[in-house]
């Protein structure tokens, strides 16, 4: 795998690039799941998955999906690749969560998610509005992640 990724790493168009990262560790992600990834996976993983679900309906769509269950680990991954602003953002949005716990069980963490969108609605959607706004170019933040920590992609 990290010679796909360097391969990958080679591609001038950062979005290919990128694309071509993701592709390999989703497919070593179906095959083996996501507690067989490395940290350095985990990291793109949770990356790519955060700017999916935000594209396709914002913190909803992240909250009300599996990727949900992995809040605590995308901002770590946030973290990772010195994303402030964006992790600013989820960071003040499992705030709202009691205990700062995102339940792990779907059912559950969206039944919670809804309540606190009801009771939040406004900063909800301006946590969207400035996710759009800041978004750190996610991409290359990332990409320069992976070039620095080659050695924790197999």
């Amino acid at each position: 795998m990290n010679m796909e990724i360097q391969a990958a790493l080679d591609v001038a168009d950062e979005t290919d690039s990128f694309l071509q990262i993701t592709d390999v560790i989703y497919d070593k992600e179906a095959d083996l799941g996501y507690n067989a990834l490395t940290d350095a996976e985990k990291t793109v993983f949770c990356i790519d998955s955060l700017l999916r679900e935000m594209e396709n309906g914002g913190f909803v769509q992240f909250f009300h999906h599996e990727v949900g269950a992995l809040a605590e680990d995308t901002l770590e991954a946030l973290e990772r690749i010195k994303s402030r602003d964006t992790h600013a953002l989820l960071d003040e949005l499992i705030d709202l969560f009691p205990g700062r716990v995102v339940p792990k069980d779907e059912d559950e963490r969206i039944a919670l998610f809804d309540q606190l969108e009801g009771d939040h609605t406004d900063e909800i959607a301006q946590l969207d509005e400035r996710f759009y706004e800041v978004s750190d170019s996610l991409v290359g933040l990332t990409l320069h992640f992976v070039a620095r920590n080659l050695k924790g992609f197999h």
